[in-house]
């Protein structure tokens, strides 16, 4: 019972590690972001204009935020077909009552465990 502690402590505090550098991470990343945004601004408005200099690094950065919303929209997508394609695979789970008849139910349960039987072996 103590080893299992000692493993549980041992992995939420590599856990907490690894959020602390990832959050130290992002604001670094935030920081140098905020710097090239100036420095492109200040390049920017040298070459051309205030309001060129405006247009560009706001279209950039709704340029990003179009592209990550896309992906975020495109993963949840990906992730609920995962979670039924799973559901269909899973040999434990029986159809919804009341769908199929009793026999039918009783006959796809059973060749739900022969299935999961012959993938255990």
């Amino acid at each position: 019972m103590i080893g299992l502690i000692s493993a549980v402590k041992h992995r939420s505090a590599r856990a907490i590690k690894r959020a602390l550098m990832r959050a130290v991470g992002a604001v670094f990343l935030l920081v140098g972001i905020a710097f090239l945004t100036s420095a492109g601004w200040i390049l920017l408005a040298e070459a051309y204009s205030t309001l060129f200099a405006a247009l560009v690094i706001s279209g950039i950065f709704l340029g990003i935020g179009l592209i990550l919303l896309g992906i975020a929209a495109a993963s949840k997508e990906r992730h609920e077909s995962d979670a039924e394609a799973a559901l269909l695979r899973d040999p434990a789970s029986p159809p919804a009552p009341g769908t199929m008849s009793p026999l039918a139910e009783a006959f796809i349960i059973g060749l739900n465990a022969a299935q999961a039987v012959r993938g255990r072996r």
